[in-house]
């Protein structure tokens, strides 16, 4: 299944398993994508969050935000239910918001 979309950030997480205490380490990638139409009380880009592996970190850092084709798969989450997650990304197009893209903390060009 793939989609496009406008990629807004990418965030690490790590934190130790409940049950063994082994430490898992992720992905949290916020997207904006067309999925609803405007209504009288709603309207506007929802953003939503999806987990990915740390390898997709490289191949969206220094393009977001961006535009990018997004591949994806399920995993069992809880109870066994199926569980979205993003296992790849292309590259589409950067996008400028507030002259800020592909700055790195600490990097910004000052006023």
């Amino acid at each position: 299944m793939a989609e496009r979309a406008l990629i807004t950030s990418a965030d690490c997480w790590e934190m130790p398993d409940e049950r063994t205490g082994e430490i898992r380490k992720g992905l949290s990638v916020w997207y904006l994508n067309e999925y609803r139409e405007d209504t009288l009380t709603a309207f506007g880009f929802k953003p939503t969050k999806v987990s990915a592996d740390t390898a997709l970190l490289e191949q969206v850092r220094g393009k977001l935000p961006g535009v990018f084709e997004m591949e994806y798969g399920s995993r069992p989450g809880a109870q066994g239910k199926a569980t979205l997650t993003l296992i790849g990304v292309k590259h589409v197009k950067g996008i400028d918001l507030f002259g800020q893209s592909g700055t790195v903390p600490g990097n910004a060009a000052k006023a």
